[in-house]
């Protein structure tokens, strides 16, 4: 085994029907929730997850993720979730994934950015010190080329208003990064875009909100297929998170 290998992580899913929405088919969140949960299993496995940082007072917090889907699998497809990290800045760790399915074809890839959350400061910690890996040896990115950048929706776009409520909250006592997937969906849906489908995910938080909060949630098109995303705290106006998503079931 070479030194990439070692740091390449897989494990089996079987689509249930709880990974399933209103078309039928898993939806992106569900395949966002399998990357998280490969991510999870492979950080305790080399020494860094919640278990161990949670005896230094850290926790791994999202910051950034991106996932672009070729098929939506069906109810009872086992599937395969590959992970590994791919480079680490000042204070984000990066860790891609490729989801395959039984004829080994891709069904997505995605990307995201982690910190190292302080629980008693509630700030990130610089990630060289609690994390280290031979970046030089690990395998390539799962995207060949750099997402491009964010751009937030025009104050005219689209808005509803929404209050985070306790089913939203995860064990950090903020709203779980997977909810703000399902709200933006929820939001499309609303306003008449194909919620249903999301094949391509791309969102950045910038602050965490909590059970009761209200959160505005704009949208507007963005000339190329895809939907500029932004949710803001209705109390403070300050970005909540910013996003691209574009609707729509992927061209087999």
């Amino acid at each position: 085994m070479n030194t990439s290998d070692r740091y390449v992580y897989e494990h089996e899913k079987t689509v249930q029907l709880f990974h399933t929405g209103a078309a039928g088919v898993t939806t992106i969140s569900a395949l966002c929730r399998f990357a998280q949960e490969s991510a999870g299993h492979h950080a305790e496995r080399l020494g860094f997850g919640m278990t161990a940082l949670g005896s230094q007072g850290i926790a791994w917090v999202l910051r950034e993720q991106a996932m672009q889907v070729m098929r939506f699998p069906a109810l009872g497809e086992r599937l395969r979730v590959r992970t590994w990290p791919t480079h680490a800045e000042r204070l984000l760790c990066h860790r891609d994934y490729r989801i395959l399915d039984a004829q080994d074809r891709v069904v997505a890839l995605g990307t995201s950015a982690w910190f190292g959350l302080d629980l008693a400061t509630r700030r990130p910690r610089k990630a060289d010190t609690f994390f280290s890996l031979p970046w030089e040896s690990l395998p390539s990115p799962a995207f060949a080329e750099p997402l491009p950048e964010l751009e937030a929706p025009g104050e005219e776009g689209a808005t509803e208003s929404r209050t985070v409520r306790i089913s939203d909250i995860d064990a950090l006592g903020h709203m779980n990064n997977l909810r703000y997937v399902d709200w933006i969906a929820d939001h499309l849906e609303l306003f008449g875009v194909e919620g249903r489908f999301v094949r391509f995910v791309r969102i950045r938080h910038a602050r965490e909100v909590m059970a009761g909060d209200g959160v505005l949630i704009r949208h507007e098109a963005d000339g190329n297929g895809g939907m500029r995303v932004v949710m803001a705290g209705e109390e403070h106006g300050r970005e909540v998170c910013l996003a691209r998503v574009v609707p729509g079931a992927p061209e087999e």
